[in-house]
This record gives structure tokens, sequence and C-alpha cells, in this order.
């Protein structure tokens, strides 16, 4: 292993993710992994890594990171104004970081996540098959100020390309977020699904877990959504019994007691999580079908970067 980053300061979250701990949801283990996968799958893209590597995920801002080796990095995802000793710096773009360098993330108004990807990946503990971190069962590594990141050895020879600029992902303050109806959708009261679907929903509190958002009627109908546990995801709405949405995230619980108005869709769980708090959505449900051609819009997206990405090896 080669040690790459010590960690000065933390700041609101660091942690390392990769595609998720998946298989073990039957044990009461979350998926975790990264919150916007598009973002991670970019940057491991950019550099040629497998589809899994390992990448270090900062929330919202306040890390610093000091580079203990010279390495080459890309950062993707959320413009959190990230500085390399005290110059900002271009993201979506391969990048050589020296030595004793500083590497700075300010926050900014441009997104949540932002993700620190190396060649070959971040190495670091595997707990069930997946190197994510996940904080409350101290599950991968639990990265706190004076950890020291490592990564592969190997070396690599990289061209020092990036991603051209109209296929970089744009983080809005209002999205449009599709999702698919639950069983539970034709017993939740109308005027509860009137006020939710037909209005913009404020984004609230949030964290990896979940994510609240409120509406703009405060009088919203109470009701009893409590119901028999069943299995939820990272994209499930659940109605809370206040009558307010919240949506469960990629460190969310297995299984959830409230009714579920539906789950959000693949392909439009990146910018669903890429929101800042006061930030505003409007929930739009889409048959299977639609939801389908969605998400393979997605995937032929990365499938053309992927091609572009080799092509500039060449």
């Amino acid at each position: 292993m080669k040690e790459l980053f010590e960690v000065l300061q933390r700041g609101v979250s660091i942690s390392i993710q990769d595609n998720g701990r998946n298989g073990f949801r039957h044990l009461g283990i979350p998926v975790s992994g990264a919150m916007d996968k598009l973002a991670y799958q970019i940057g491991n893209l950019l550099l040629g890594n497998k589809f899994n590597a390992s990448s270090i995920e900062i929330a919202i801002g306040g890390t610093v990171l000091k580079a203990l080796n010279q390495c080459s990095i890309v950062i993707t995802g959320g413009n959190l104004k990230p500085t390399i000793n005290g110059k900002f710096v271009e993201m979506y773009k391969i990048m050589d970081l020296e030595k004793g360098e500083i590497l700075t993330f300010n926050g900014g108004n441009n997104g949540v996540y932002s993700y620190i990807s190396v060649p070959g990946g971040i190495t670091s503990e595997c707990h069930f098959e997946s190197q994510s971190s996940y904080e409350p069962a101290s599950l991968g590594l639990i990265v706190k100020k004076g950890t020291i990141i490592y990564g592969s050895r190997t070396t690599y020879k990289l061209v020092k390309n990036g991603l051209k600029h109209e296929f970089i992902p744009n983080y809005h303050k209002h999205n449009l977020v599709h999702f698919i109806k639950s069983s539970h959708f034709e017993k939740i009261h109308h005027q509860i699904k009137t006020q939710i679907l037909s209005e913009p929903l404020t984004v609230g509190t949030f964290n990896r877990m979940g994510m609240y958002l409120n509406s703009k009627n405060a009088n919203l109908e109470q009701f009893d959504s409590n119901i028999l546990s069943e299995g939820t995801t990272f994209g499930t709405i659940q109605i809370l019994p206040s009558g307010e949405p919240i949506i469960l995230l990629a460190d969310s619980q297995t299984t959830g007691g409230y009714a579920t108005l539906g789950t959000v869709i693949y392909s439009d769980l990146w910018k669903l999580v890429q929101m800042q708090q006061g930030n505003t959505i409007q929930l739009i449900p889409v048959d299977v079908d639609e939801a389908r051609l969605l998400n393979i819009r997605l995937h032929l997206f990365l499938n053309y970067l992927q091609i572009e990405c080799r092509n500039k090896e060449r």
C-alpha cells in the first residue's frame, strides 16, 4: 500500500465509498456506497479504474487533506470549491498532487457530495465484500482527523485528460424527480397525495440515511401511516404521520414501518442526493416502462463516456 493522504480536518463528512455492500440486506446490513453514483463512476472512468474501485466521498465542505506522496487524482461531483495550496483547481480533470500539498474543500453552492478518485482506487478495510464506510456499525474505514488514507503502489501511465464540458453533470436548485408508485399509493389520503405531488417540496435536513421534504402547505392532513415493517431501499419515499415525505438514501435501514408513496428511479438518485437544504424538487410518478427508458439512457451515457475515455488513452 502507498500512503496518499493524511486527514488534517474531517469537515462535515468524509468517508470511503465504492458501489455498495450488496447482497446483505437480508441480514439488516445497509448497502451504503457512493451517494452520487454518477459522479463516482465518472471519476473511475476517467482514470481507467475498475467499476467498483473505492473513492473518497466528501460532503458539504471543511475537509482538509495533506498529500503524503505524489499521486494523480480527479475530483468529481458537487463543486465544493477544492483548492490545492489555496489555489482553485479544475474538476473532472486528471491532475497531479505533489507530496506535501494541501487539498482543501471549502464548500460551495453547487451540490453536496464530491469524490476524489485515484488510480487503482483507495485501499482500505473491507467488510462484507465492500470498502464502503458505514459509521453506525463501524463497517469499512471510519475516517477521522489524523487518519491515513492509502492507495495502490502500482504505477499507472495516465493521459491527463478530462471530461468535456458538455458532459459534466449539472446540479440544479430545482429538479424533477421521477418515482414508481408503491402498493400503498392508493391507500394514502387523496389530500396528502395532491399536496405532495402538485407543488414543489423543499429539501429539509438530510444525511446519508435520509432526506426530509417539507411542503409549503403547513396544513398537511395527519394520518395513521404505520404499517407492518417491509423492505426499503435507496430511494424509498416514506410518508410520515405528519403527511410529509422522507426519502431514504444510501445508508438507510433495510426495513421500515411507514406507508410509502413509491421509490425514486435509479437514474434520478444522483441529482436527488446533490440537492442542498432549501432547494426544491417536484415528485413525478412514472410507470415501469418510462422508468426503464430513463434508466437505460443513463447507462448508455456512461457507456459512451467509457468509450470516449478509452479512445483518449490510445
